[in-house]
């Protein structure tokens, strides 16, 4: 197989995340397949680039012969693969790449990650039910960002909410401040932020420094702006940040348990988990599995029914599968507010909600 991921460059963070959740699988299962079977991973860095992303396919596909592809970091580099991935025959395995319809554009793609349709619509339901009737969305400007603030409003909406402006800010954004300040104006009772990595702390800035925290407006959103191990170095005042997430690092289910204890043998006592890890894991699981179940002679079509078939029975996320009528995940949601625990900005969980089909695609069939 071969494991393509933004390694270096402005989204290594994504691509490191599912790689050590990989790895670690790999390490712990290395003596679980039978004998004269195995798995061999060839690693390649495609920088976040689509262009990179497909001729890196092309080569494994050619040169190595690779029987399946796996990684993805964003959904851009997916829809860059979906074309070669259906004349190939190459089952993808997506270990991030979050936009909903990614899985429609090839039936080759099984989505072991989460969609964006799953927090943000989440954390709609939850705002409309909790009493909040009108909010403001800021998310960055790319697939992933207008799938999130879509999903927001369809939930938001239906329960009783009113999202009164859609702000969009270009994904190199780095001050959102002038954006707040639009959003002040609405006078929101929340705003539903979803943004790329690493500017969650000036999201959070701007929403205090235009006043909207203290006039009482609540900052929601996606798992995404709240990872476990980054809310961790975020400054305090990111606490009260409310977020629906498919993985929280605090889980007590026994799947949890055990990763967390091998993650931290293998990575440090220090070294937290987050979700697109945990993608990661899952996704080795599924493969290893289907390895098992069908050996090493086993054709495409077969590989890619075995994934589309997966139940994670002991998944850090819990009661967790693939739907194989979507090729898409379905798994439990947990409400989280960011609270101050032993001096850090730490997630903890109010509310968990049972498992979870894709809902773009249940309103849209």
């Amino acid at each position: 197989m071969g494991l393509i991921g933004a390694f270096s460059g402005p989204f290594a963070s994504l691509g490191e995340g599912f790689d050590r959740g990989a790895r670690l699988y790999e390490k712990i299962h290395a003596n679980d397949l039978p004998a004269g079977v195995t798995v061999e991973v060839i690693r390649r860095d495609d920088a976040g680039s689509p262009d990179n992303t497909r001729r890196i396919a092309q080569e494994l596909i050619v040169r190595e012969h690779i029987k399946l592809i796996a990684g993805v970091a964003l959904s851009p580099q997916g829809f860059a693969l979906a074309k070669l991935a259906t004349e190939a025959k190459i089952p993808v395995v997506l270990m991030n790449a979050t936009t909903s319809s990614l899985t429609r554009s090839s039936p080759y793609f099984v989505r072991f990650s989460y969609t964006q349709w799953h927090t943000a619509y989440s954390i709609g339901v939850w705002a409309g039910k909790s009493g909040i009737k009108t909010a403001d969305s800021l998310v960055a400007d790319y697939a992933a960002g207008v799938d999130s603030e879509a999903a927001f409003r369809k939930g938001f909406e239906e329960n009783g909410g009113k999202l009164v402006n859609a702000v969009r800010a270009p994904m190199i954004t780095t001050d959102y401040l002038p954006f707040m300040e639009r959003i002040k104006a609405d006078k929101p009772d929340a705003v539903f932020t979803f943004v790329n990595g690493g500017r969650m702390a000036s999201v959070s800035k701007s929403f205090i420094d235009t006043g909207l925290k203290a006039a009482g407006a609540r900052l929601i959103g996606p798992g995404d702006v709240a990872l476990d191990d980054e809310v961790r170095n975020l400054p305090p005042d990111i606490a009260g940040v409310i977020t629906a997430a498919s993985y929280t690092v605090g889980n007590q289910n026994p799947g949890n348990v055990a990763f967390v204890k091998a993650w931290k043998a293998e990575y440090g006592e220090d070294s937290t988990p987050n979700v697109t890890a945990v993608s990661g894991w899952d996704a080795m699981s599924a493969i290893y599995g289907t390895a098992k179940e069908l050996g090493d002679g086993a054709d495409s079509e077969a590989i890619l029914k075995s994934l589309s078939n997966w139940k994670g029975t002991d998944s850090p996320r819990g009661d967790v599968s693939i739907d194989p009528a979507t090729r898409d995940i379905v798994l439990p949601i947990q409400i989280n507010k960011v609270e101050i625990v032993d001096g850090k900005p730490t997630n903890v969980t109010m509310e968990s909600l049972p498992p979870l089909k894709d809902p773009w695609k249940t309103f849209n069939p």
